[in-house]
C-alpha cells in the first residue's frame, strides 16, 4: 500500500513539475478567468426560462456566440502574430468583461444577439494567443502537458462557478452573474497585462529536427491538407460536445425536472474530476507514447455519454453520463488541443491555432441552433442516438489521421 501511495505522489509531481513560470502564470489568469464565467452554462437556459424565447430562438441567440468566436479566434491568431499574445489576451480579457456587464441589460432578440456576438469576438480572441504562447515556452513533447496544466486551471474554475452560478442564478438571479462576470474577467486582464509586461518572446527554440522541416513550415494552414482533414474530424467532435452546454442542461431541466443547482452540480463533478485526475493521466500517457490510441478511446467515451439519456429519468443517470463526458474529455481534449501547436510553425503559429479554434467557434454556430432545432423537429431521443452516430464519423477520420499527425 505505501509502495503505491509513494507511485501515486510521485506520479503527481512529475506531472506538475517542469513547468516554465509562464504557464504557472497564464494558468492563474485562466482559472481567474474561468470563475468569471458562470452564466455561459446557463445561457440557453436563461434565453428560454427567464426572458421566455422558444428553443428555435434560443437556439439562433446562443449561435451568435459562436459567429462572434469564429471572427474572434481568427482576430487573436492574426493579432498574436503581429503584436505579439500576450498583449492580445490582456486586451480580451478587459474588453470581453465589459461586454458581460452589458449583456444583462439587453432583452430583445437582435441587442441579445449582437451583445453575444460583439463579446465573442472580444472574449474568444484569448484562445488562440493563449495557446500560441504556451508554444512560446514550452518544447513540443511537453505541450500536452502543458494544454492540461491550461485546461486543469479552467476546469478548477469550472468546478466552483457552475455551482456558484447556478445558485446565485436561483437565490439572487441572474443579474448578479453578468456582473460578477465581468468585472472578474477586467480583474484578470489587469493582472495579466502587470505581470507579463516584461516577458520575452519566443523563448522557446525549435529543435534541430524542426530546423530542417523548413519546407513544410512554410506551408499556411488552409493550404495543409492533413490538417484541414484534422479540423474537419475536429469540429464533428466538437460540435457533439457542445451538446453537453446548451442541449443537454435543456434536456434535463425541461424534460426531466432538474434545476440549475443540480446542473452546475453536475458540471462542478465533472470540472472537479478533471483537476484531480487529468494531469496524471496525460503524462502517463505521453510517457508510454499512446496518444492515439487515448485519443480514439476518449472518442468512444463521449459518444457513450448520450445514451443514459434514452432510459426513464433518474439523477444517478446524470451524473454517469457526466462521468463518461469527463473521462473521453481527459483522454481525447489535451492531446487534440496540442496537435495544432505541434503542427504549426513558430512564424505561422497564430495562424494554425486560430485556424483551430475557429474549427471550435463553428460548433458554438451550429450546436445550439441546428441541435436545438433538431430536437424541436425529432425530439430528444432521436438526438441521443444521432449524437454517437457522428462521433463514429469522427472516430473513424482521426483514426485515418492519428499515425500522421501525432
Amino acid at each position: 500500500m505505501s509502495r503505491i501511495l509513494t507511485r501515486s505522489l510521485q506520479l503527481y509531481k512529475d506531472a506538475y513539475s517542469g513547468h516554465p513560470v509562464q504557464i504557472w502564470i497564464l494558468a492563474g489568469i485562466t482559472l481567474i478567468n474561468r470563475l468569471g464565467m458562470m452564466v455561459l452554462p446557463f445561457l440557453t437556459v436563461y434565453l428560454t426560462t427567464v426572458l421566455g424565447f422558444p428553443l428555435r430562438d434560443a437556439g439562433l441567440i446562443a449561435g451568435a456566440f459562436g459567429f462572434g468566436s469564429l471572427g474572434g479566434s481568427y482576430l487573436g491568431g492574426w493579432l498574436s502574430d503581429r503584436i505579439g499574445p500576450s498583449r492580445v489576451i490582456g486586451i480580451s480579457l478587459l474588453l470581453g468583461g465589459g461586454m458581460f456587464i452589458l449583456l444583462q441589460f439587453a432583452h430583445t432578440f437582435s441587442g441579445l444577439f449582437l451583445l453575444i456576438f460583439t463579446g465573442a469576438v472580444f472574449g474568444e480572441a484569448y484562445r488562440p494567443a493563449m495557446t500560441a504562447l504556451v508554444g512560446d515556452y514550452v518544447p513540443r513533447a511537453q505541450t500536452g502537458r502543458s494544454m492540461a496544466f491550461i485546461r486543469l486551471a479552467i476546469n478548477l474554475g469550472m468546478s466552483l462557478s457552475p455551482a456558484l452560478g447556478g445558485l446565485i442564478a436561483v437565490v439572487l438571479g441572474y443579474n448578479w452573474l453578468f456582473w460578477i462576470d465581468g468585472l472578474t474577467c477586467i480583474l484578470a486582464a489587469i493582472l495579466f497585462l502587470f505581470l507579463s509586461r516584461n516577458w520575452p518572446r519566443h523563448q522557446h527554440t525549435s529543435t534541430s529536427a524542426d530546423t530542417h522541416s523548413t519546407a513544410v513550415k512554410v506551408i499556411p494552414p488552409y493550404k495543409n491538407g492533413a490538417y484541414l482533414k484534422f479540423l474537419l474530424a475536429t469540429f464533428i467532435t466538437g460540435f457533439v460536445f457542445i451538446q453537453w452546454f446548451h442541449s443537454v442542461p435543456v434536456f434535463i431541466k425541461s424534460a426531466w425536472g432538474f434545476d440549475e443547482r443540480y446542473i452546475g452540480l453536475l458540471m462542478a463533478m465533472s470540472s472537479g474530476l478533471i483537476v484531480l485526475i487529468e494531469m496524471p493521466i496525460v503524462h502517463t500517457i505521453e510517457k508510454s507514447q499512446k496518444i492515439g490510441g487515448a485519443m480514439l478511446g476518449g472518442l468512444i467515451l463521449i459518444g457513450l455519454s448520450f445514451l443514459p439519456f434514452l432510459l426513464p429519468k433518474a439523477l444517478a443517470l446524470c451524473f454517469f453520463a457526466a462521468f463518461l463526458l469527463t473521462m473521453g474529455e481527459i483522454y481525447f481534449l489535451p492531446f487534440n488541443n496540442a496537435i495544432p501547436l505541434n503542427l504549426s510553425p513558430p512564424g505561422q503559429r497564430g495562424a494554425y491555432m486560430s485556424w483551430y479554434w475557429m474549427a471550435w467557434s463553428l460548433t458554438h454556430i451550429t450546436g445550439p441552433s441546428v441541435g436545438l432545432a433538431f430536437i424541436d423537429h425529432f425530439g430528444f431521443p432521436t438526438f441521443w442516438v444521432f449524437l454517437p452516430g457522428l462521433i463514429v464519423l469522427s472516430w473513424l477520420l482521426h483514426r485515418a489521421l492519428l499515425d500522421r499527425i501525432v
